[in-house]
């Protein structure tokens, strides 16, 4: 068996609108959001200095298992899919959405995705963002 897990997670960015009212709409509460505009902070609080550049936020899919990444995108793009006109009109004004993934792997791993669930990304105009962590190195 794989000793591998992966973490799903929706990120939008748009250069000027409030995410806070996408997130109602899609009925989710984000783990991280911020407007364009806001002043810029850690995620404990403190001031960074400036102002946030653009909007942002972020919805989690639950924590990180060795379930299949195409069955957990699966299901997160039947959540979504009565959202495709919202997902699209926020691409076609100047935002992004994609599915953040953190693919954390002990050893060689891999996944295919078939193009059925690449085509659904594509119809939401979903990008697909696979971040791969490795362990560290044991310390000489």
């Amino acid at each position: 068996m794989r000793r591998q897990s992966t973490k799903l997670s929706l990120q939008i960015r748009h250069p000027s609108r409030d995410l806070a009212a996408v997130c109602q709409t899609l009925g989710r509460q984000p783990k991280v959001i911020w407007s364009k505009g806001e002043e810029r902070r850690t995620p404990n609080g403190r001031s960074l200095g400036g102002k946030q550049d653009r909007s942002y936020c972020t919805i989690e899919f639950g924590r990180a298992s060795r379930t299949a990444l195409s069955t957990k995108m699966t299901a997160a793009l039947a959540w979504l899919a009565p959202h495709r006109a919202l997902l699209r009109r926020l691409v076609a004004t100047g935002g992004r959405v994609s599915f953040y993934v953190g693919w954390f792997c002990d050893e060689h791993t891999g996944e295919a995705f078939d193009w059925n669930l690449l085509a659904a990304l594509a119809d939401l105009r979903i990008v697909l963002e696979l971040n791969i962590y490795v362990p560290d190195p044991p310390a000489a």
